[in-house]
């Protein structure tokens, strides 16, 4: 006799463990419904039909691309170049969700939502596997694979890095209710389309075609994501004493998303990219602020939630945050694991034409960068800046360096006497709400006093003659002088913090103690 599946489902469902008895390591302030509506009505037996058949095709593919292309992956050098930090900030990201859904399987009272929760962590885990194996590739077939490798060893000492690290870190190191709808409601249902969707559009255009086919079936699986995300919403809503919550927790949630990844998808699709599509603010602009923060948020307002007070201030910071980004990682390109080249005319053009003012405020400092590619005229483009930027407690992004920023950025001293600099008024408010939650050194406190020749060491940033640098503040590899070692060693340059040499009397008290 044929059973249903719903039976099946439904006697699947009641084999959970008795929610009255258990105890979890993970307690939520919220309140939960102890059964809701099942996001995914299906046995794990076809999920696992359909992720296998999905897999299949993508190492097939991959097998396939490499036997029939050779030695070399596909792509302009510009775009393989970022893909090196791209995918190590993506694994590094699927990791803390994969890790996030099962402390949801431990917090949640209800069998419903940890069937899909269940669902995400295999998919998580699924994600990890591909984008690493999409690394391993690109090591078997870039023309420079140094830096695909190496760059997960990068994720906590990289200044770039250790920002994305802090931000995913926050998918498990809170309430649960409140990391599931960081990842869920903020990240999977507001970011992933910029994040994979575009990038396909970018590496296809760019003449990799194996990144958009990885990126592609991984997306396939974000749909799930999002309507787990919905499902986590309405239990939460179904209770009126969590709407305060709710709202505090987007607010938070929708801040630091904003303020790393706006940023960071700038560098990679408007810096890194020679055949461009569209700009990341054409792209925010789309998905982010028209579909998320407008259909999406906006729709919830009768159930009491409305759109994340910190969202307001985001269109003016994403036209230029993510430029100050890209200078800086431009400035400290010798600590950087892959290289840059300089930004050509046509360059300056589009970037004119889609961000107006932008020559005025950076044309400068890229003309200084394409001087200082050559070794012999002994300079970095550091020196264009002065001196580093302040990085922020909360967010360890670089408070803003240009002027008429809508960002404020602020030092502050703790009552314990601890330097505290914030990138602005948002982040700063989240630290006297919660400062036990950022304790954590900045890139900049970590390597104050460090000179830049033994950071360069230190990191394992030297190729295999254990003299040239893999950075490089140029694409060619074969016939230009490269840097190495010695040159920057010559330049006697230190790593210092500007936040250690504030004058005391331009920090104000902060009354918090840590």
């Amino acid at each position: 006799m044929v059973v249903a599946n719903d039976v099946i489902h439904a006697k699947a469902k009641s084999l959970a463990w008795d929610n009255e008895r258990r105890t979890t390591a993970y307690p939520t302030r919220y309140t939960m419904p102890g059964t809701t509506k099942d996001p995914f009505r299906h046995l794990l037996g076809e999920y696992y039909a359909m992720e296998r058949a999905k897999d299949d095709r993508l190492y097939g593919l991959l097998t396939d691309a490499q036997m029939s292309s050779g030695p070399r992956a596909a792509g302009n050098s510009r775009w393989m170049e970022i893909l090196k930090p791209l995918l190590g900030f993506t694994v590094n990201a699927e990791y803390m969700a994969m890790k996030s859904m099962a402390m949801l399987i431990d917090a949640i009272p209800n069998s419903e939502l940890r069937q899909g929760y269940l669902a995400q962590m295999l998919d998580e885990l699924r994600h990890v596997n591909v984008q690493n194996h999409l690394l391993r590739y690109f090591a078997k077939t870039a023309v420079d694979p140094a830096g695909f490798n190496t760059t997960h060893q990068y994720r906590a000492s990289h200044p770039i890095l250790r920002a994305g690290r802090a931000l995913f870190e926050t998918f498990l190191s809170d309430d649960p209710v409140a990391c599931a709808l960081g990842l869920q409601v903020v990240t999977e249902t507001a970011y992933t389309n910029p994040l994979f969707v575009a990038t396909t559009e970018i590496a296809a255009a760019n003449g990799d075609q194996i990144t958009p086919s990885a990126f592609l079936s991984i997306q396939s699986d974000e749909a799930r994501h999002m309507a787990n995300g919905y499902a986590t919403l309405a239990a939460v809503l179904s209770s009126a004493d969590n709407i305060p919550l709710v709202k505090q927790d987007l607010n938070l949630c929708f801040w630091r998303q904003h303020a790393f990844l706006d940023p960071f998808l700038t560098l990679i699709y408007d810096y890194s990219s020679s055949v461009r599509t569209r700009s990341y603010l054409e792209y925010w602009e789309e998905w982010v602020w028209e579909e998320w923060v407008g259909a999406y948020m906006d729709r919830l307002a009768p159930l009491g939630i409305t759109r994340p007070a910190s969202a307001e201030s985001a269109p003016a910071n994403v036209r230029w945050l993510g430029h100050d980004l890209a200078m800086l990682a431009a400035a400290l390109w010798p600590v950087n694991f892959w290289r840059q080249e300089p930004l050509t005319q046509a360059d300056y053009w589009w970037f004119e034409d889609k961000y107006p003012g932008w020559w005025a405020r950076y044309g400068a400092f890229w003309e200084r960068y394409a001087e200082a590619v050559d070794p012999a005229n002994r300079g970095l483009a550091l020196d264009a800046l002065g001196q580093l930027p302040l990085m922020c407690r909360v967010c360890h992004m670089p408070a803003p360096e240009c002027p008429g920023s809508s960002l404020d950025p602020r030092v502050v001293r703790d009552a314990a006497g601890r330097r505290h600099a914030f990138c602005s008024s948002v982040c700063e408010s989240f630290f006297i709400a919660e400062p036990h939650r950022y304790t954590a050194p900045t890139w900049n406190e970590l390597n104050d006093g460090v000179e830049l020749s033994e950071y360069v060491l230190r990191e394992g940033l030297v190729r295999a003659d254990g003299v040239t640098l893999v950075p490089q503040p140029q694409l060619s590899i074969d016939e230009a002088r490269l840097w190495s070692v010695g040159d920057i060693k010559q330049l006697g340059v230190e790593i210092r913090d500007p936040l250690a040499r504030v004058p005391e009397d331009q920090i104000r008290v902060l009354e918090v103690v840590q």
